[in-house]
């Protein structure tokens, strides 16, 4: 079992469909792939956690790298693991309701990321705080508190 986590960039501003493409695509590759983890996206910042098999992360991390949406590419992880920090996978977006997704993804808003005890961030100490520094690095969650 092994966990990958990287942080990237936006080359452009993402449409709202082409978020929700990237989230459709997410869930569909990683539930073929038997991954589970978390994928946020905030800003045109993304932090995805991926964990599996250590073949089936690496066809997908092959192909998030080569992608030309991201840029900024950068792995904060990429270690084997007792065990998984997440039972499924989640897309987490501001407001993923508002994003034309096809619904049959598992979603959730960032607030309910945000606070220091949620089940969403994982349950691995390791992972909670790579999800809390991720978020620290933002200057202002926009409407997240609201």
């Amino acid at each position: 079992m092994h966990r990958f986590v990287y942080v990237s960039t936006a080359t452009q501003e993402l449409s709202a469909q082409q978020i929700a493409d990237i989230a459709g695509a997410c869930h569909r590759n990683n539930r073929r792939a038997g991954l589970t983890g978390l994928l946020v996206v905030h800003q045109g910042k993304f932090m995805h956690i991926l964990e599996g098999s250590e073949k089936a992360i690496r066809r997908q991390a092959e192909k998030i790298q080569n992608d030309r949406r991201h840029r900024d590419f950068r792995v904060i992880e990429a270690a084997p693991i007792e065990m998984r920090a997440f039972n499924s996978f989640t897309f987490v977006h501001e407001t993923p309701k508002a994003l034309p997704l096809l619904g049959n993804e598992n979603t959730a808003e960032l607030r309910a990321l945000m606070p220091i005890n949620s089940p969403l961030r994982g349950n691995d100490l390791r992972v909670r705080h790579m999800v809390r520094d991720f978020l620290a690095s933002f200057k202002q969650l926009l409407g997240a508190a609201a």
